[in-house]
C-alpha cells in the first residue's frame, strides 16, 4: 500500500511543481543571469560573481478562480466550472532554479564564465477527460472508451556545471556554453496505452494499460521497495558527489549589430539529455482488468472518505507487473529566443521578442519590452507578453546597484500579486551579484 501511496503522490505532486522561458530577464542586460536566456547579451561589467533563485508555476488548463471564490470571507469550491477553460491536452508545471555560484571575467573583446546551478522541474500533462470523469461522473462516457494515454509526468532534479564564452566583434557577437549535468533523481511516466471502457448495460469498467514508470535516485530498502528509512547525511553526501547519472547540454546564439542602435539576436538553450544509470527501477504495468465504478478522484476533491484497497488489490491481481532495472535517457526542454532591440538613447531600450520552448509540443510567447536606466545605480524594466493562453502578462524588473553590490528582482506576470486566483502562470527571480568595472564608462548628462 505504501508503494501505491508514493506513486499517487508522485503523480499529483507534479501538479504543484515545464518551463516557459523568462521573458523579462533578457532586457536586464547589466545582470549576469540574463545570459541564462540569451547567452549573447553583451555584459555591462568586466567582472560579475553572485547567486540567484528562480521559481515558476504554469497551469494552462484552468485558473484557480475557475473553481475557487470568496464570498462573505468564506472560500467556496465549484468543481463544475473547473472544466470551462480546459483543452484536450493540458499542462501543469512547476520549476525551481538555484544559481548557486557564477563568476564571469572580461579579457580584451571576450568574456569567460563558470557557473553552478541546481534545477528542479516537474511536469504533468493531462487530458480533459480526467477531470470530467471525476467531476461529472461516468454517465457521459457510457458505451465509449476514455483515453488517458496523454497522462504523462516527469520530475527531475539535477545539478549543472557550465563553462561559457562570449566573443564580441565589430558587427557580430557570438556566445555559447557547454554544461555537464549531474542527475540526482528522476521519476518518469509515459504510457503507451491507458484506457477505460464503460459498458452500456451494467456500467462495468474495463481498464487497459501498457506503460512504464521509471525512477532513478529514489532511495530503496533491501527488498527493492521505495523507502526513505536509510536516508542520512552520508547518503546525501554520496548523492551530491557522485556522477553516476551524467548528462550534457549546449546553449548558444548570435547577435547581429544592424547599426549602433539596433540589434537582432537568436539564441537557444538547454539542448541536452541525462543518462540515468544509478538506482534504476522500472515498473512495467501491462494488462486488462474489470471493476465497478468508483469515484476515487471525485471523492478526494470533495473531501469524502475513500476506500481503495480492494480496487487496488483487484488491479494488482489482474495486471502483469514487471520490476526491472535498466538505464534510460531523458531530454531537457529546449528553448529558443528571437529578439530585436533598439536603443533610443544609451540607457533607454525598446525590444520585441519571440520565444518558445518545447515540451512534447511548442509553447510560444511574444513580448514587448522597455528598459530604462535611472542614474548610475538603478534600472527599471517593463514587459507586456502573450503566452500560456493569457493576455496581457505585465512583467517588471528592478536593479539596484549601491557600489559593487547589485540587487535585482524580476517577474514576468505581476497579476498574481494583485489577484492570486486569476493567473495561468507566475514566476519570480531574485538575486545578488558583486560587479566591478564597466565595459563602457558612465557618461553624465551634458550641461546646457
Amino acid at each position: 500500500m505504501k508503494r501505491y501511496i508514493f506513486l499517487t503522490l508522485t503523480l499529483f505532486t507534479s501538479m504543484l511543481a515545464k518551463a516557459q522561458p523568462e521573458v523579462t530577464l533578457p532586457y536586464m542586460r547589466n545582470v549576469f543571469q540574463a545570459s541564462f536566456v540569451n547567452p549573447t547579451i553583451m555584459p555591462e561589467h568586466t567582472f560579475s560573481m553572485g547567486i540567484s533563485v528562480f521559481g515558476q508555476a504554469i497551469s494552462n488548463g484552468f485558473q484557480p478562480k475557475s473553481f475557487l471564490n470568496y464570498r462573505t470571507d468564506t472560500m467556496y469550491v465549484n468543481l463544475n466550472s473547473l472544466l470551462g477553460d480546459m483543452g484536450d491536452k493540458n499542462l501543469i508545471y512547476v520549476g525551481q532554479n538555484l544559481d548557486i555560484f557564477h563568476i564571469r571575467v572580461k579579457g580584451k573583446s571576450s568574456f569567460t564564465w563558470f557557473a553552478v546551478r541546481q534545477n528542479t522541474t516537474a511536469t504533468l500533462q493531462y487530458p480533459r477527460e480526467l477531470f470530467s470523469l471525476a467531476i461529472e461522473g461516468n454517465k457521459q462516457f457510457v458505451g465509449s472508451t476514455i483515453d488517458f494515454s496523454n497522462l504523462k509526468t516527469d520530475i527531475t532534479l539535477y545539478n549543472e556545471f557550465t563553462i561559457g564564452y562570449l566573443k564580441d566583434l565589430p558587427q557580430w557577437t557570438f556566445a555559447g556554453r557547454i554544461s555537464l549535468l549531474q542527475g540526482l533523481a528522476n521519476i518518469n511516466f509515459d504510457p503507451k496505452v491507458m484506457q477505460v471502457e464503460i459498458d452500456t448495460a451494467m456500467y462495468a469498467h474495463t481498464a487497459t494499460a501498457d506503460g512504464q514508470l521509471r525512477t532513478s535516485g529514489i532511495p530503496k530498502n533491501n527488498n527493492g521497495d521505495i523507502s526513505f528509512d536509510n536516508v542520512d547525511g552520508q547518503w546525501v553526501t554520496n548523492k551530491l558527489t557522485g556522477f553516476g547519472n551524467k548528462g550534457f547540454a549546449i546553449s548558444g546564439g548570435a547577435t547581429y549589430k544592424f547599426d549602433e542602435r539596433m540589434k537582432l539576436s537568436f539564441s537557444f538553450t538547454d539542448i541536452g539529455f541525462i543518462k540515468w544509470k544509478e538506482e534504476i527501477q522500472t515498473y512495467t504495468l501491462k494488462g486488462t482488468t474489470k471493476f465497478e465504478g468508483l469515484d476515487v478522484l471525485g471523492d478526494l476533491l470533495r473531501g469524502n472518505d475513500v476506500n481503495v484497497d480492494s480496487l487496488l488489490q483487484k488491479m494488482e491481481d489482474d495486471f502483469t507487473r514487471d520490476t526491472i532495472a535498466g538505464s534510460y535517457t531523458t531530454w531537457l526542454n529546449p528553448k529558443f529566443n528571437f529578439s530585436a532591440t533598439y536603443d533610443l538613447t544609451r540607457r533607454t531600450t525598446l525590444g520585441l521578442t519571440f520565444a518558445t520552448f518545447y515540451n512534447k509540443r511548442l509553447y510560444p510567447s511574444i513580448t514587448l519590452g522597455f528598459s530604462q536606466g535611472i542614474g548610475r545605480f538603478f534600472q527599471l524594466v517593463g514587459t507586456a507578453s502573450i503566452y500560456q493562453r493569457s493576455i496581457p502578462n505585465l512583467g517588471l524588473g528592478l536593479v539596484l546597484k549601491p557600489g559593487p553590490l547589485q540587487f535585482f528582482v524580476v517577474a514576468d506576470n505581476l497579476y498574481p500579486a494583485i489577484d492570486p486566483l486569476v493567473f495561468t502562470n507566475a514566476n519570480v527571480r531574485v538575486g545578488i551579484n558583486f560587479v566591478f568595472g564597466r565595459v563602457n564608462p558612465p557618461q553624465g548628462l551634458p550641461y546646457r
